[in-house]
């Protein structure tokens, strides 16, 4: 039984006949379906739906909380349209108490996802004042209401503080709104606080929340540390650290050059099921035949290089000047003549030495010609079966080499999307598909400093992701399900398989070559202010990757750094050639970084490739220049 406002009796419920409608929303009732009517019989005949007669005559609703509303039966004309479905009103609605206010809604509009409740004149009406909303007082709704908050940016029941402007939407959980101004996370060492809005910077450079790694919204509250540019949501803030297990075998990124042959080439002979050839660990031995290169190659040692040359040094005390690694010929890594520290490859197989301070390799039988391989890669095998890992599983791959008398012709590599001169796998079958041996040999998962909490697998364009374009987390440029990339399985963090592949050090002769230079990513740790790259000048993302000296305080951007890390990185400099009526002395294949222009064209070529007179400061820029010369005179390599 209910006792309803537009009747004098109590209504209770009774069958309605069918073809009947509710006076309330207008709505017509089916066969059998019960309503409230009169319970007494003075003639009144009209009947409701359950909901429309037990629905409150006071209510405040989610999308007009600052007024109270209260029901009316329309009897006549009334002008005016439903606030939330603009279709005209009719039967009973809810209109604002407000007599300056025309908020009104059908029954059943203000019915839907529990936008309403109960309402009371003279109900306490509460106002504050808060720093997140100075210019307006904030009124407490301590009824629970459903709404989207303004602080947290989530949509929940709970009482609430809602701006007293009528024209203003503000509005916040209580919760919200009493949270403290500093919290401590057990993940930082600094304090965070809590701001009102985020900074502008963290929006340019496109900051990410540190626990949940997706966006953050600039009209949200966050909480981060001022010093080191930690962020995180506000939900996020609270959220504990799950406990991580690090699966053991998987190899790890970056990796510092050292390690290339023997962490990462060596593990790919090893699942090719290539052992060491122990009868090659006993040098001298006898020049071997390497079918990729014109000459035979002979097993070294690394001291055995560095007494070469200490003999070479006509005694001087001096030997800064002796040589402590050579470029290999395949990997386009150094080949470390001197240990300074222990390593991976001090104990590897392929590395032809238990010792740290001796290491073998092959070198060029004929001294001149300084070609050089790892014995990793020397050992690679020069024909494959198939590269499942890039779904390659019915095609071969010959092993092929980069012209050593002429390194300009390059070959170009199908997953990292770099030009190398070194060794790389060919496809048989797809003629152009090419893959460097150091992406032949990235393993399907591996763990990522940047992202240490999580495994990355590797994904290929044939992988059945559609997700649409990407930042890449160390570069921040597209990464596009149409290039091969890394990624966390829930796809919250991802990277080029070139970014993967950076070393995790470099060190730059021009600034300071007792300090190497690091891999980080992020260096706004314990140093706020803005980046900028010490080569090119240009302002820096501090979130994204760069080779950074904390001692120093300079920092480069990886690209910058052309033949380590940059758009060089797999080529290899170096060559001597004489090459007739261009110059009269020797010329070397290398960058141009001791001057600006070429001196045939006049043009500005810095760090452009070309031929280099040592001895007189002589370049010749090659595409535009140098290929012609070639073309049209003799051209003899020093080998």
């Amino acid at each position: 039984m209910v006792d309803h406002w537009n009747h004098g009796h109590p209504l209770t419920l009774v069958e309605a006949r069918g073809g009947e409608f509710c006076y309330g929303c207008l709505t017509y009732f089916r066969r059998v379906e019960k309503g409230y009517g009169c319970s007494q019989k003075c003639g009144y005949g009209k009947i409701l739906h359950e909901e429309c007669a037990e629905a409150p005559r006071k209510i405040r609703h989610a999308m007009h909380p600052q007024h109270i509303l209260t029901q009316h039966l329309k009897t006549g004309a009334v002008e005016g349209r439903c606030s939330i479905c603009q279709s005209y009103v009719w039967g009973i609605f809810y209109t604002c108490t407000d007599a300056e206010c025309s908020f009104v809604t059908h029954i059943r509009c203000a019915q839907g996802s529990d936008m309403m409740y109960p309402a009371e004149d003279g109900e306490e009406q509460q106002i504050i004042s808060h720093p997140s909303h100075p210019k307006h007082g904030l009124r407490f709704l301590k009824r629970s209401c459903s709404f989207k908050c303004d602080a947290c940016g989530t949509t929940r029941r709970g009482s609430s503080y809602l701006c007293n402007r009528d024209d203003c939407q503000y509005w916040i959980h209580e919760r919200c709104a009493s949270l403290p101004q500093n919290i401590q996370r057990e993940d930082h060492n600094h304090s965070l606080s809590l701001s009102f809005h985020v900074p502008p910077q963290y929006l340019r450079y496109n900051y990410r929340c540190e626990v949940c790694i997706n966006k953050l919204n600039s009209k949200q509250w966050i909480y981060h540390c001022e010093l080191c540019s930690y962020v995180v949501h506000l939900n996020c803030a609270f959220k504990k650290l799950l406990p991580t297990t690090r699966e053991k075998g998987v190899m790890e990124f970056p990796m510092n050059d050292v390690a290339v042959s023997e962490d990462l080439i060596g593990a790919f002979l090893r699942r090719q099921g290539v052992e060491a050839y122990t009868h090659l660990l006993t040098p001298p031995q006898d020049d071997v035949d390497y079918e990729l290169h014109h000459h035979k190659l002979t097993l070294v040692s690394s001291s055995s290089f560095q007494e070469e040359n200490e003999e070479n040094s006509d005694d001087e005390e001096d030997y800064s000047c002796i040589k402590l690694e050579l470029i290999c010929d395949g990997c386009i890594t150094p080949i470390f003549l001197k240990q300074t520290s222990s390593s991976s490859s001090s104990s590897s197989s392929y590395s032809g030495s238990s010792s740290k301070d001796n290491y073998y390799y092959m070198r060029c039988s004929m001294r001149s010609c300084e070609y050089y391989l790892h014995l990793a890669c020397f050992l690679l095998p020069t024909q494959l079966t198939s590269l499942p890992l890039f779904h390659k599983h019915d095609h071969s791959f010959l092993l092929q080499s980069g012209h050593k008398l002429k390194p300009w012709e390059l070959s170009f590599c199908s997953i990292c999307g770099t030009y190398n001169n070194g060794l790389y796998y060919a496809c048989t079958k797809c003629k152009r598909f090419k893959v460097d041996i150091k992406c032949a040999s990235m393993p399907e998962t591996i763990y990522h400093a940047a992202h240490p909490p999580h495994p990355l697998n590797l994904l290929s364009p044939v992988d059945t992701l559609t997700r649409g374009p990407n930042l890449c987390d160390g570069c921040n440029s597209l990464v596009w399900d149409s290039e091969y990339r890394y990624a966390c399985g829930s796809y919250d963090f991802i990277v080029h398989l070139d970014c993967v592949g950076l070393p995790a050090s470099t060190t730059s002769l021009k600034w300071d070559k007792h300090h190497p230079l690091l891999l980080t990513h992020d260096a706004t740790l314990n140093r706020p202010g803005d980046f900028y790259c010490n080569e090119c000048e240009k302002e820096m993302n501090p979130k994204s990757w760069m080779y950074h000296c904390r001692s120093c305080d300079i920092s480069f951007h990886p690209y910058c750094f052309k033949t380590t890390s940059g758009e060089y990185k797999n080529i290899k400099f170096g060559q001597k050639y004489v090459i007739a009526g261009a110059h009269c002395h020797t010329l070397t294949f290398q960058l141009l970084t001791t001057k600006r222009r070429c001196n045939v064209c006049g043009e500005d070529r810095h760090e452009n490739t070309g031929f280099h007179c040592a001895s007189c400061n002589f370049f010749v820029c090659f595409y535009r220049c140098g290929k012609h010369m070639i073309k049209d005179s003799n051209i003899k390599a020093m080998d």
